[in-house]
């Protein structure tokens, strides 16, 4: 029953604004004026209605086609993103890759390049692993340096594997001199970051920035490369020597690929 009033409803509705239509376009009125100024207030609600369903459906098409437009725009800016990245990756390996070469041409007892794979989980800060081992000529002891300067010595090696003691661990002692007054110590591993000069009289005078380099006295490390620089003395105890804190040249925290250099 309900339905039915409103179909009829929608009908006279219809019927009425079907005659103001004509009204408008004829000039003539088909209504008693006492009965147009209702007729007239029922025309304007009804496109009022229609104005703010249109104005609705409208504005959620706009929404709707901003929503997709936004997770496009979102979708690009994620891929140029990823884009970016595996540039500044491949930038940065470039970068990597031209320094082995230099190295390489600039040293004769090159032996080979290699990459790192792994860090040892029983000494995680202290051991690298390297994906060269025996089938690329590589022996106990030989050297694993960057363009900065050395990292460690070869200790473990399989067919296509070595390990490398880095030169931070506490198992590891390098012959170096001070290049500015060439005084010779022992440079040992801390566990840390850093190492300790040991060794060295408190009568040398010993700055602060003054740079450590391999004296090749180990029969190991190569003479004259850069291993470090000096960052902190102690002269306090009743010890002959100073104790003297050395940050290394190259950050081992950020290798990726070493140099393998023979005895």
């Amino acid at each position: 029953m309900l339905k039915k009033k409103y179909v009829i409803f929608a009908i006279f509705l219809i019927f009425v604004l079907a005659l103001l239509n004509y009204q408008s376009t004829q000039g003539i009125s088909p209504f008693p004026k006492f009965l147009l100024y209702p007729l007239k207030l029922l025309e304007q609600g009804g496109s009022a209605v229609l104005r703010t369903a249109g104005n609705v459906v409208n504005t959620y098409i706009m929404i709707v086609g901003k929503e997709a437009e936004n997770n496009g725009l979102r979708e690009r800016i994620d891929e140029l993103e990823k884009e970016k990245n595996r540039f500044v990756e491949i930038e940065k390996e470039n970068i990597r890759l031209k320094n082995i070469l230099e190295l390489k041409s600039k040293r004769p007892d090159y032996i080979t390049a290699a990459v790192i794979f792994s860090r040892d989980p029983s000494n995680w800060f202290q051991v690298f692993w390297i994906n060269k081992g025996k089938s690329s000529g590589i022996g106990k002891d030989m050297v694993a340096v960057t363009q900065k300067g050395p990292v460690g010595r070869i200790d473990r090696i399989l067919d296509e594997e070595s390990s490398i003691v880095l030169i931070t661990d506490v198992n590891s002692s390098v012959a170096v001199r001070l290049q500015s007054s060439r005084v010779e110590g022992i440079l040992e591993g801390r566990g840390d970051d850093r190492c300790t000069l040991k060794y060295v009289s408190k009568e040398i005078d010993v700055k602060i920035g003054e740079e450590v380099v391999t004296s090749g006295m180990d029969n190991i490390y190569p003479k004259g490369l850069l291993i470090g620089r000096v960052t902190a003395i102690t002269k306090e105890g009743g010890e002959l020597f100073q104790v003297i804190e050395v940050d290394p040249s190259q950050d081992l925290n950020v290798v990726e690929e070493v140099t393998i250099l023979k005895k």
